[in-house]
C-alpha cells in the first residue's frame, strides 16, 4: 500500500479538481459550439459567399475535433495523472489543417496578402509533416515497448 502525506494528498485532491472544472468548461464550450454549427446551417449565404460559408462550417467542425482531443487528454490525466504526448500532437496537427484550409480560402478572397500566406502555409505545411513524423514515431515506440514485454 502506497503512503502518502497530507500535502501530496491535497494536491492530488486539487489537481483532480481542476481537471474536472476543466473538462466541464470544455464540454460547455463544445455543447456552445454544436449549437452554433447546427444554427449556421440554417443560415445560407448568397452564392458569392458559399464557399467562405462553407470552409467556415468545416473550420467550426474542426474546432470541435480540437476541443474533444483536448477533453479526452485532461480526461487522460486525470484518470493516469500524467501526460501523454500523442493527444496534443493530434490536436496541433488538427489546428495546423484547420489554418491551412481557412488560408486557402482568404488567399482566393484576399490576393493583395497573398505572398503572406503562402509562406504561412509553407510554415504550416513542415509544421504538419513534423507532427504526423512525431505520432508515427511515438506509435512504433509504443509497439516496440509493447513487444519487449
Amino acid at each position: 500500500m502506497k503512503l502518502t502525506t497530507l500535502p501530496d494528498r491535497v494536491f492530488e485532491i486539487g489537481e483532480d479538481a481542476i481537471y474536472i472544472i476543466i473538462g466541464m468548461l470544455l464540454f460547455v464550450a463544445s455543447v456552445f459550439l454544436v449549437v452554433h454549427v447546427v444554427e449556421a446551417f440554417f443560415y445560407l449565404p448568397e452564392e458569392r459567399n458559399f464557399v467562405r460559408w462553407i470552409v467556415e462550417i468545416l473550420d467550426k467542425i474542426l474546432l470541435m475535433l480540437m476541443i474533444i482531443e483536448v477533453v479526452y487528454t485532461v480526461r487522460i490525466s486525470y484518470k493516469e495523472h500524467s501526460l501523454r504526448p500523442r493527444p496534443f500532437l493530434i490536436v496541433a496537427l488538427i489546428a495546423a489543417i484547420r489554418r491551412i484550409m481557412v488560408l486557402s480560402v482568404e488567399t482566393a478572397y484576399i490576393p493583395e496578402k497573398f505572398e503572406h500566406y503562402m509562406i504561412e502555409m509553407g510554415l504550416l505545411g513542415v509544421l504538419v509533416f513534423i507532427f504526423v513524423v512525431s505520432i508515427i514515431m511515438l506509435d512504433r515506440q509504443k509497439i516496440k515497448s509493447a513487444g519487449e514485454r
